[in-house]
């Protein structure tokens, strides 16, 4: 590279440190150039054929949370006019200067001497100035760098918005997205793997699984189903270095639960019932009742009740009682066990929801037999006329007979009457 003699790039050389991560060492490189000479570099030689003021290198780097015992080198400043005979004078200033970091004003050497956190400030502005010793004149312009603050993996990844608490529904296809989580890395992520971010799953297989690059959770089975297991714990991990051993970790907890699907037909417990009405129950009122049981919640275990056929569907309905889901047997005629002492309904009980996804498990509909019996009831005698009319003569002797008057047990038994 040539650079004139009239060149406008400022004299002041600011040497670049050069940081190695590599078990927290730093290796510091410096490179001095003066006006007319040859710049050597690692057993290169460049010849300038034209004079030159002087090259700006305006970055510096230092480590942060260094903690060793000595201050922390930076690098160096150097102008070309230094001759080494300690006349030029090196000032520091801005962010930091004289606090932070320090000069020494002969050599212009750099260093630091506090631990810096690069997630408080990243870098810091300061100026360089040579000016000659004797004369206090500047011999170089002003010359304006950064210190920027190098990043080691000292903070580790945080879930903020956890634990979670999700559902997703039952009988869901293997893959089904759950929820996505995410978590920050405050370590800088232009450099390395400081904040490169890998998640796994630590519990919950095999269940669900979880995406290592974006954090999305999915479930990892066929047919899950909530009447075996409804709520699942799982966590997941989240570490940097991309996930490589000696990487810094966070964990976050995701409750799972899952909701229902009417997969689930309703099922009479027994198929045979049998109901004791006395002959004596009144119309309209409840006589019985009778209940389909449904492994699903909410609106998928809803069902209606129905007498399909059976003799006595004439004599009882029925209905169904939405709170309790049972269906309510009630009279619609009066019973009489004299002329009938038994009725058979055939009931079904069936989803008023059904999910056609899931009619391959169904019928979503079950049948029952309810056997009726007439309980007798003690009923009082009967007489064989509502009224009687009967004639006497006035002149009648005392116990002459009128009429008669006749009555009779309508109950089975037939017992004997007392007028």
């Amino acid at each position: 590279m040539r650079i004139t003699s009239t060149s406008c790039i400022c004299p002041v050389l600011v040497c670049l440190c050069f940081v190695q991560r590599c078990y927290g060492a730093a290796h510091h490189g410096s490179i001095k150039v003066t006006r007319n000479q040859t710049k050597h570099i690692e057993g290169e030689t460049e010849v300038h054929h034209r004079p030159k003021r002087g090259w700006v290198w305006n970055q510096f780097f230092v480590l942060e949370e260094h903690m060793g015992p000595d201050p922390q080198y930076v690098g160096k400043l150097h102008s070309n006019s230094d001759k080494g005979d300690g006349s030029v004078k090196y000032i520091l200033t801005g962010e930091g200067a004289g606090t932070i970091f320090i000069i020494d004003d002969t050599t212009g050497d750099i260093h630091s001497t506090k631990s810096l956190d690069r997630e408080q400030k990243t870098h810091y502005v300061l100026h360089a100035q040579a000016i000659d010793r004797r004369t206090n004149k500047p011999l170089e312009p002003e010359s304006e760098f950064i210190i920027k603050v190098q990043d080691i993996n000292d903070n580790a990844p945080k879930f903020t918005d956890g634990p979670y608490i999700v559902t997703v529904p039952e009988m869901s296809e293997m893959g089904t997205s759950v929820l996505q989580v995410t978590a920050t890395d405050a370590d800088d992520p232009t450099y390395g793997n400081s904040a490169r971010v890998v998640y796994s799953i630590l519990q919950g297989q095999p269940y669900f699984s979880v995406d290592p690059k974006t954090g999305v959770i999915r479930t990892a089975l066929h047919n899950m189903d909530r009447e075996a297991r409804e709520h699942y714990s799982v966590v997941i991990q989240a570490k940097d270095m991309a996930g490589q051993v000696g990487g810094l970790s966070g964990s976050t907890t995701v409750n799972i639960t899952l909701t229902d699907v009417n997969d689930n037909p309703p099922r009479f417990p027994q198929k045979h019932y049998q109901l004791y009405v006395p002959e004596s129950a009144q119309v309209g009122s409840a006589v019985g009742k009778i209940k389909a049981n449904d492994a699903d919640t909410g609106s998928n275990a809803d069902m209606k009740y129905t007498i399909i056929n059976g003799d006595g569907s004439g004599v009882f309905a029925i209905s169904t009682d939405k709170e309790t889901r049972e269906g309510i047997l009630s009279l619609k005629k009066p019973l009489n066990y004299e002329k009938k002492k038994s009725y058979t309904l055939n009931i079904e009980g069936a989803n008023t929801h059904v999910d056609f996804r899931f009619s391959h498990l169904g019928p979503f509909k079950d049948v029952t037999m309810l056997k009726v019996i007439v309980g007798d009831v003690d009923e009082p005698p009967l007489f064989t006329m509502p009224s009687y009319v009967m004639e006497v003569y006035e002149n009648a002797k005392i116990g002459t007979p009128v009429g008669t008057v006749t009555a009779h047990d309508p109950d089975a038994a037939n017992s004997l009457v007392r007028y």
